[in-house]
């Protein structure tokens, strides 16, 4: 039986750090978990540009993979890999997907690991609003109250949600080719979003194709506020660490 910490190919290939951040949370928690090198693409970013035959052949072809290393649990670092392998693995294998996939929001919400992290915030009360990726809102198992139930069980933390929120969240415009075909659309939606925010201090987000969209837009228009990702800011919190520098 192998635990396995899956990262997901567009993390490890431009967000390193937190993929490390990501690798130190769960190994605290479950020191079980290990990373294999060799892990196979999900295949969520071929879906829009192959074949079903194609993409059938990969789910199997990564499937195969898991069953050979003997992978019974993973946790996944990816919203668009999570929301890929609950969506589509099923039906593409057309049978039950046999490993237990969990996100880290999942992950880190259970009791007992709630309870071992004991996150607390060393300054004065912080203000934060949480972006709701569509990768984990629109998942076949939705990822809403996780997120939610972590930040506000951090001392000194407070989630203020913005107007459009869980369900009816904005879109960031990043995912399914948007931004490359529609750069005006990409942008209006991820300006929409830092519109909403009010009297916080952070946007954090668990997906990293929003952090993507929506720390460029920051950078573009000098918005102050920072984003973060989701696991660099519980890092910082278990280490000591201002999470929001």
């Amino acid at each position: 039986m192998t635990k396995l910490i899956y990262l997901g190919c567009f993390s490890k290939e431009h967000y390193k750090s937190t993929c490390e951040n990501a690798i130190k949370l769960i190994k605290f928690l479950d020191s079980e978990y290990q990373i294999l090198n060799d892990a196979p693409c999900c295949g969520s970013l071929a879906y829009h540009v192959s074949s079903d035959e194609e993409l059938r052949s990969h789910v199997k072809y990564v499937n195969t993979w898991f069953n050979d290393n003997n992978i019974t649990n993973i946790v996944v670092i990816c919203a668009g890999c999570y929301n890929y392998f609950n969506k589509y693995y099923n039906q593409f294998l057309e049978a039950d997907f046999q490993v237990d996939t969990k996100h880290l929001l999942q992950f880190l919400n259970a009791p007992e690991n709630l309870k071992k992290l004991n996150l607390k915030y060393s300054g004065k009360k912080l203000a934060v609003n949480y972006h709701d990726a569509c990768h984990l809102r629109n998942a076949v198992k939705p990822i809403i109250e996780e997120p939610r139930n972590i930040l506000n069980s951090i001392e000194n933390i407070e989630l203020k949600e913005m107007a459009n929120n869980k369900f009816n969240s904005l879109c960031c415009g990043s995912g399914g080719g948007v931004y490359s075909s529609f750069k005006e659309n990409s942008n209006y939606n991820s300006k929409s979003i830092f519109n909403q925010m009010k009297m916080t201090k952070a946007l954090i987000t668990a997906c990293p194709f929003c952090y993507s969209a929506l720390n460029r837009i920051r950078k573009e228009n000098n918005i102050k506020k920072p984003v973060i990702k989701f696991e660099d800011f519980i890092l910082n919190l278990l280490e000591g660490v201002d999470p929001i520098k």
